[in-house]
Parts: structure tokens; C-alpha cells; sequence
């Protein structure tokens, strides 16, 4: 089984290192992803009207067991499609994008470059998880094991699944920053109505001249009704919300 594994925090991300390491025990993995920070992406492939941008090919001890890794000044999505029309190698037979820092829940799934990656992957058919993790708190650590262990049963259970219409496609994963032995278990989940860091209550502060400062309220309240996904993590459940991609036809 070939493994597209991407992100949208670049190829330095520690989630991204685990979790393609993690991942060459059930499949040959490439790594193709932005050399940067493209968060917040969606699935934008960029102006690419007079080309695409350098790849560069990686050789890295922190990425040991993956067969090939690359990355370019590229988003994610750009990276899913690329890689899906042959540019690193044979077409992936599964995309996994992560693991992302910090939830993507609600309406953030509309933005997020994790999910981006993924929504690009559904063009050519290619089933796909976009892993993110709930941030650690003050004084916590990222417990990226747990997530990468949770992606890489998902991918045995993704890839034997039958292959019909209606069968979900695209998992968006959310996964408790827990040890697993205190994960609670899994639940298929809709959307909770958030949007990304709640972006609430907006405000221009006047700098001078026609100058002025944006800002808003960061993590506002927010509703979590059960059922969802913010829900689900928050009472120690793995979130897995199934997503919808439009497919090209051939």
C-alpha cells in the first residue's frame, strides 16, 4: 500500500515526523508536504499559472524508515494533487494528512490546510485521514504517539473498507492529547457550529492616519452539543467526523 503522508505546518513538524514513521510499519510512505507553515490553507493550490515551485528532496535521520520525503514552497493541496498525478512516484493509494497541533473541528474543517490536503485527494478518488491532535496545555507535552497509533489503525480499517458510493471516504480524526490508555474510546461525530478560534467579536482599533489594527476574542465560548466532534474530544473520545470530497470525473 502506497501512503501520500502531507500536512500544512511544513517539514520540520515533530507530528509529522511520528506519524510518517508510525506509518511505514503498514505501508510504503512518501512524505510530500510545504517546506513552511501554510495553516489555514484550505484546499488553495496557490497561483501556479507560470509554474510550480522548486521541489526539494530530503534525506533525514528524524524521518528514519520513510522510503522518500520531499517537500516545495507549496500548500498542501497542491502537494495531495501533485502527488496524485505521479510527480513524487506512483499515485498514493491513501492520503494521510498530519498530525496537525491542535484540533480541527467545526467550521474550521472548511479552512484548515489539513483537511484541504485531503478535500484535494477525493479529486482522483484516493481515500484519506486528516489527523489533528488537541493541543497540549501549559506544562503538557504533545502526546504525538497516541495520535499517530490511532492513524495507522484507521488506515487497516480505511483501506479493508468496501468500496462503494457511499462509503466515507475522507475521516477527519480528532484525538484527545492523552496518554492511550486513557483515551475513552471512538465516536463518529457531525461538526460542531465553531469556527476557527471562534474569531468572535472583531474590532478595529484606530493606529493614526488610515491605519488600523484587526483583532478578535481567541477561544470564546462555543457550542459543543452532543453528538459532535469538539464534544467528543473534550470528553476524551476520539472524534471521527466522515467528509465529503467532489470527485473528477476520467
Amino acid at each position: 500500500m502506497r501512503i501520500l503522508v502531507t500536512n500544512d505546518d511544513g517539514i520540520e513538524s515533530e507530528g509529522l515526523h511520528v506519524l510518517s514513521r508510525r506509518l511505514t510499519e503498514v505501508g510504503d510512505v512518501t512524505v510530500f508536504c510545504p517546506s513552511t507553515n501554510r495553516s489555514g490553507a484550505g484546499a488553495a493550490i496557490g497561483h501556479i499559472a507560470a509554474g510550480l515551485p522548486d521541489v526539494i528532496a530530503e534525506d533525514r535521520y528524524d524521518l528514519g524508515g520513510v522510503d522518500a520525503a520531499y517537500h516545495f514552497d507549496g500548500p498542501p493541496a497542491l502537494a495531495t494533487i501533485l502527488a496524485c498525478k505521479g510527480l513524487v512516484g506512483p499515485g498514493p493509494d491513501l492520503v494521510v494528512s498530519g498530525i496537525n497541533p491542535g484540533w480541527n473541528v467545526g467550521h474550521s474543517v472548511h479552512f484548515s490546510g489539513t483537511v484541504g490536503a485531503c478535500v484535494a485527494a477525493g479529486v482522483f478518488g484516493v481515500p484519506s485521514l486528516a489527523v489533528s491532535q488537541a493541543a497540549a496545555g501549559a506544562g503538557e507535552r504533545q502526546l504525538w504517539d497516541t495520535a499517530a497509533d490511532v492513524a495507522a489503525l484507521l488506515v487497516d480499517e480505511l483501506v479493508a473498507a468496501p468500496r462503494s458510493l457511499d462509503a466515507p471516504r475522507l475521516l477527519n480524526v480528532n484525538v484527545p492529547n492523552l496518554p492511550p490508555h486513557e483515551l475513552r474510546g471512538r465516536e463518529y461525530t457531525t461538526l460542531a457550529p465553531r469556527l476557527p478560534y471562534s474569531l468572535d467579536a472583531p474590532t478595529l482599533t484606530h493606529k493614526g492616519d488610515r491605519l488600523y489594527a484587526a483583532d478578535f476574542v481567541r477561544f470564546a465560548p462555543f457550542e459543543s452539543p452532543p453528538g459532535s466532534d469538539t464534544n467528543a474530544v473534550e470528553r476524551g473520545y476520539v472524534s471521527i467526523t466522515p467528509l465529503t470530497s467532489t470527485r473528477a470525473s476520467r
